[in-house]
């Protein structure tokens, strides 16, 4: 117990260490990497080919997700995450099109409308571009904690891709982990493309 309690703490300090530092990147610098990450996104041999591919919307000072959004709308059939108030720790993906409504949530998120005609099932999708708080270079990464990513990654198929988006700061020695953490197959940095699991030709 002493040993899970001490792995507890040691997240939440990298959980405000790392926020911090988040929180002051100007959001032209912001933008900037989100540039970044769309020039190897275009180079991916993956997204050769239209793909569904599940992405946010950034906020608290992640990476701009405007830039990727605007290319996946462009290239790929987009969709955005919805959480569900009424089942702790529960998230659904909703289609996405140019023009559709954003309405914020109870995170100040913003979020997709939740209309069934547009949910898509899990097993379809091709792609997730997760958020994250911190990764190692094992692959294992350190969401907000809520859980939400860990309980979806395991509904997707085991072909689908998990990419995370982060800073070069954010990159750790060792990120502590549960037996619930889902790591990444690849994740993106403004200057680095980290692949943990090849899962394309």
């Amino acid at each position: 117990m002493a040993e899970y309690r001490g792995n507890k703490e040691f997240r939440k300090k990298i959980r405000q260490d790392i926020l911090k530092q988040r929180r002051v990147i100007p959001v032209e610098d912001s933008f900037q990497a989100g540039l970044n990450i769309v020039k190897v996104l275009r180079g991916h041999e993956f997204f050769s080919s239209k793909k569904i591919v599940a992405s946010y919307i950034s906020t608290g000072g992640e990476i701009s997700t405007a830039p990727l959004n605007d290319y996946l709308l462009d290239a790929h059939d987009l969709i955005l995450p919805y959480i569900n108030i009424n089942v702790k720790g529960s998230m659904d993906f909703y289609s996405f099109k140019k023009g559709d409504p954003l309405i914020e949530n109870r995170f100040h998120i913003l979020e997709p409308e939740n209309k069934q005609e547009n949910l898509i099932r899990p097993d379809l999708i091709d792609a997730i571009v997760v958020p994250l708080v911190a990764f190692d270079k094992r692959g294992n990464r350190m969401g907000m904690g809520g859980g939400f990513y860990d309980r979806m990654l395991k509904k997707v198929s085991a072909e689908c891709l998990l990419i995370g988006v982060a800073y070069d700061f954010q990159l750790i020695e060792n990120v502590p982990t549960e037996s619930w953490d889902m790591p990444l197959d690849e994740v993106i940095t403004p200057t680095t493309h980290f692949v943990f699991n090849k899962k394309w030709p």
